[in-house]
């Protein structure tokens, strides 16, 4: 029977053992090159944002990544992390501590000892205790486990620090498209004013012509439903350069409709901040640049880890504690042979009758394992797709800049010839006021396209990590 049960035990040890080991990086779905983006070799680290070569740009980000709240939170995530990971580890070494003690008690002749002082000679109702030692404890680690807690800790710790750069990441993004919708909004803003003034100035002429006969009352009043148009568009841009004020000054940490000294000085129309398509390097390169990559990696490793863990619930724990220090009544004997006390002792604890719910602990320990990996394998998925989604985007916004470029070119000659038309005397003043609105049009389409390409830029350095 004994024979039976030991068998049994070291059956149970093996098979809970089977499958534990070193962490080993998985085969994920990586294309081994870009479809859409360029395959151009990154450049060693540097911040993205200073491709837009704007200063304004560079010293709002900067104030963001000290200033912004979530940032805040995420460092603070980071200091936690690396808390517990620093305990983890300590509990891998031994641990002692002092205990002294040093009390004087004087006792009640009536109740407990204190009554035999009258019956027995020599004794005192004061009595004096003086205790100083040393004692120390270590569990010794032979199964591993305190070792592969202190692994995931570390893993935790790491994915700690990644979500710190994915948050930095975002909040530097997030403050770009922020910056260059602002800049758009105003710059649309004085383009649609100028062309209100247009329109405003030839219903004036329709106006005189039809008091002189000269026209049809039909334009007079197509200029006055233009006008009637753009007034009510002028006051959504005034919420919309608000707004994209307010989210700046928020994601830099301060209050929404605070003064934005980064801001000051900006021309209403000067050009927006482009930049260089930025280098895609290959698939591969995305594991170790994006940070949401890196912290889904750093789970799963964790929670290799902890499988590791769990799997030494299997074995007995075995722990070493031993006290030295001197005990007296008399304060003058501490330190003598006689006062000393050493006690030496070995504990073990082993949850032998346990083993089903240690079963249960590593099943639980697997499967958030599978759980990890499969959270890494749509996260490597998805930044894929994110990163050809994002050069496709850029592509099409560069084509439509350049068509909004040619057609603003063609809108310019055409106002040129109006004006010439006009000064010699071939053409209205209402034609050239219709040909500056038309050009108008060409400039805010070409404005818009602008801000497409600028924000696909950003989102083609967010979708690469950076």
């Amino acid at each position: 029977m004994t024979r039976r049960m030991t068998v049994t035990l070291v059956a149970l040890l093996l098979s809970g053992c089977a499958g534990a080991g070193p962490y080993h990086a998985p085969d994920l779905p990586i294309a081994p090159a870009w479809s859409a983006a360029n395959r151009a070799a990154r450049a060693p680290a540097t911040p993205w944002w200073h491709d837009f070569d704007d200063p304004r740009l560079d010293r709002l980000i900067a104030t963001g990544l000290a200033d912004n709240t979530d940032i805040a939170g995420a460092l603070d995530r980071l200091d936690q992390a690396r808390a517990t990971a620093r305990e983890a580890h300590a509990a891998q070494l031994p641990a002692a501590q002092t205990q002294d003690t040093l009390a004087r008690q004087r006792q009640s002749t009536d109740s407990g000892l204190g009554r035999l002082v009258q019956y027995v000679p020599g004794l005192s109702r004061v009595q004096n205790q003086a205790d100083i030692g040393v004692s120390a404890s270590w569990e010794v680690d032979f199964a591993g486990g305190l070792a592969q807690q202190s692994r995931a800790a570390q893993d935790d710790a790491a994915a700690a620090q990644a979500g710190l750069s994915a948050t930095r990441l975002a909040i530097a993004a997030e403050i770009a498209e922020a910056y260059v919708s602002w800049r758009t909004a105003r710059a649309d803003q004085t383009l649609l004013q100028q062309q209100r003034d247009l329109i405003a100035h030839a219903a004036r002429i329709a106006v005189a012509r039809v008091a002189h006969g000269d026209g049809a009352r039909r334009d007079g009043d197509e200029a006055a439903a233009a006008l009637a148009a753009i007034d009510a568009a002028l006051p959504d841009y005034q919420v919309a350069i608000t707004t994209a004020r307010n989210t700046i000054a928020i994601l830099t940490g301060r209050p929404a409709g605070t003064d934005l000294p980064e801001l000051a000085g900006v021309p209403e129309a000067a050009p927006l901040p482009l930049a260089r398509e930025p280098a895609a390097g290959a698939p591969a390169d995305l594991l170790r640049l994006r940070p949401d990559l890196v912290l889904a990696e750093a789970h799963l490793r964790a929670s290799h880890a902890r499988i590791g863990a769990a799997l030494s619930e299997y074995w007995p724990k075995v722990s070493l504690s031993g006290l030295f220090g001197f005990s007296s009544n008399d304060v003058s004997l501490l330190g003598t042979n006689g006062a000393n006390v050493i006690t030496g002792a070995i504990g073990l604890r082993w949850r032998l009758f346990d083993f089903g719910r240690v079963d249960a602990e590593v099943a639980a320990a697997r499967g958030a394992e599978r759980e990890a990996l499969a959270a890494y394998r749509g996260s490597v998925l998805s930044a894929g797709g994110d990163v050809e989604n994002a050069f496709v985007a850029l592509e099409g916004a560069r084509r439509t800049l350049a068509a909004r470029r040619s057609a603003d070119a063609i809108a310019g000659g055409l106002l040129d010839q109006a004006r010439a038309s006009q000064r010699a005397g071939q053409s209205s003043e209402a034609d050239l006021v219709a040909a500056q609105t038309r050009r108008i049009d060409s400039q805010r389409a070409l404005l818009g396209a602008q801000h497409d390409l600028a924000g696909a830029l950003v989102r083609c350095h967010r979708a690469l990590g950076g």
